[in-house]
């Protein structure tokens, strides 16, 4: 059984999940996504920032996906009083639009990205060998620990 699942048995994973999301709801995100990237570079004129290929780099959709939830909790409302003024919109410029900008800048490697052309492959992030191993020692260590304090 699936781990993830057995942990958070009766939650289920949001609109969001990347890695959650069968072919009608990646369409979907795809979709959502891609409107809400347009209009955002186009706004904040990020083209050299969020080049065009950003969707060819995997870190880049799921941040940009993050982004794009924080801006829908920032400015939709599901209140009694939708007129009712609110800060949320600045702390989302503030705290999550321009840091992911930055982050997105520092992080992600467009160095290779031109309009028209993107270099971006993904690399193999293989585990060392010898997890399983590790795992069992630290399991052990755990079971001698018991012991000691019981």
């Amino acid at each position: 059984m699936n781990v993830r699942k057995q942990r958070w048995s009766g939650l289920h994973p949001g609109p969001y999940v990347w890695r959650e999301l069968d072919r009608p709801g990646a369409a979907r995100l795809w979709r959502e996504l891609t409107e809400w990237v347009d209009w955002l570079r186009e706004t904040y004129q990020l083209g050299s920032r969020v080049p065009g290929c950003w969707y060819r780099h995997t870190s880049v959709r799921e941040e940009l996906t993050a982004l794009m939830a924080a801006h829908y909790a920032a400015y939709y409302c599901d209140c009694d009083n939708p007129e009712l003024p609110t800060e949320e919109p600045i702390a989302w410029h503030t705290q999550w639009l321009w840091p992911t900008v930055e982050r997105l800048v520092r992080n992600s490697d467009f160095s290779g990205c031109r309009p028209g052309l993107c270099r971006f492959t993904a690399q193999p992030q293989p585990t060392l060998d010898g997890l399983d191993d590790y795992i069992h020692a630290d399991l052990d260590e755990r079971d001698n620990h018991d012991l000691d304090t019981a």
